[in-house]
């Protein structure tokens, strides 16, 4: 397996058929079937005042299989922070630890960059995402919402986690 960047002009297709192929996760936080729409967001999509061009987006492949997609921001919700917007598994990938491994490589790109926090939305419907992310280290710091995603709203609990000698939370989580 191999960890890659990911390019919209080469792989919108791969990434579109994780969207079909999850299809489980799109109806749970859009209330829609997948679509181009959601390969679009992912590539486009970073939090408020964060630089897409500073925005990870990757895969991590088997072969010419995209078996999961992952995005990170910097600088939300603080500077020094990195934030996940989304880590997505196809479900034959789940549960294998797949996720946990993406994700490590994930907390070593933000540590190369200075991240002393990273973050993560898990909306309160997605009640496997939760565990999986507190089983990472992960602790619910605060909710907020309700938050529109497509056609539905969600009350989305901010998870975070330090990375390394970290300074505190700051008291405005």
């Amino acid at each position: 397996m191999e960890l890659r960047k990911l390019d919209p002009d080469k792989h919108a297709l791969a990434v579109g058929r994780v969207f079909l192929a999850a299809a489980d996760y799109v109806r749970m936080m859009e209330g829609t079937a997948p679509g181009p729409a959601q390969a679009a967001g992912f590539f486009m999509g970073v939090p408020p005042d964060c630089d897409i061009t500073q925005s990870v987006k990757v895969g991590l492949f088997e072969g010419d299989s995209l078996l999961c997609i992952a995005d990170m921001a910097f600088g939300y919700p603080h500077p020094g922070d990195a934030y996940i917007g989304l880590l997505l598994c196809i479900p034959e990938a789940r549960g294998k630890g797949i996720g946990a491994a993406v994700l490590a490589l994930l907390e070593e790109e933000a540590r190369a960059r200075g991240a002393t926090r990273m973050y993560a939305g898990v909306a309160e419907a997605n009640t496997g995402g939760r565990a999986f992310w507190m089983r990472q280290g992960f602790a619910p710091l605060r909710r907020v919402g309700p938050v529109r995603v497509g056609g539905k709203q969600h009350m989305i609990d901010r998870m975070g986690k330090a990375l390394g000698k970290a300074p505190a939370y700051p008291s405005s989580q």
